[in-house]
């Protein structure tokens, strides 16, 4: 089990210097394409470092918010608290917080950096269509994945493909926007210019590298 935890954390550790590097490539093609590789590099530095930080001490509450998790009522949804409060017993975890998503789809995950600040959500879907050994078989799952540290690895991974996705696209509605004034200007940028190719070409890869990494982990 100590094996696998720290194994978990020197993927996160691996997962985000990797990302970074996918980010300051798009930077380096934005660079390019504008003709200031130096101001690129620069700015896509700032924002992988941002990003990271943010993914790191915020990823839970960006998941929790994009699904639309709600805390759930200790009160409406009894069984659900005291049946994650007796798996964390049993399994010797802290007992994460508890959300509801409104959704008739059965599904459930749990999210954050490390046990102490985790928590799950399952949809009111699930709750409706599963028993409680159906439902305690689907929590104590998601609570594996908190114990083993494998939601670091996951929620990372989303959290930094969305920002490599932003980015990218954001370089590439730039690029649309200002390409006919500076191919125009013939001192840059121009369509036959080797190193604007390739910093075409990097901004159609940099999303697919980083899907390829999140499948990886």
């Amino acid at each position: 089990m100590n094996d696998l935890i720290a194994a978990n954390k020197r993927r996160s550790v691996a997962l985000v210097f990797g990302f970074i590097a996918v980010l300051v490539l798009v930077g380096m093609a934005v660079g390019v394409l504008i003709g200031n590789g130096t101001l690129g590099t620069i700015a896509a530095l700032v924002f992988s470092g941002v990003t990271a930080f943010v993914s790191y001490w915020k990823s839970d509450a960006i998941a929790l918010r994009m699904s639309r998790a709600v805390p759930a009522d200790p009160v409406a949804y009894k069984r659900l608290h005291n049946l994650v409060e007796g798996l964390c017993i049993a399994g010797g975890l802290p007992k994460p917080r508890v959300y509801v998503i409104n959704d008739p789809a059965p599904n459930a995950f749990a999210t954050g950096r490390n046990p102490k600040n985790a928590a799950i959500a399952v949809t009111t879907g699930l709750l409706e269509k599963m028993n409680r050994v159906e439902l305690e078989g689907v929590v104590a799952h998601e609570l594996s994945h908190i114990k083993n540290y494998d939601i670091l690895v996951m929620t990372l991974a989303v959290t930094l493909v969305g920002a490599v996705a932003i980015l990218t696209d954001i370089a590439l509605r730039m690029m649309w926007w200002n390409g006919g004034r500076v191919h125009r200007s013939g001192d840059r940028g121009d369509r036959g210019n080797p190193f604007a190719l390739i910093g075409i070409v990097l901004l159609i890869v940099a999303p697919l590298l980083a899907r390829a990494m999140q499948a990886a982990v």
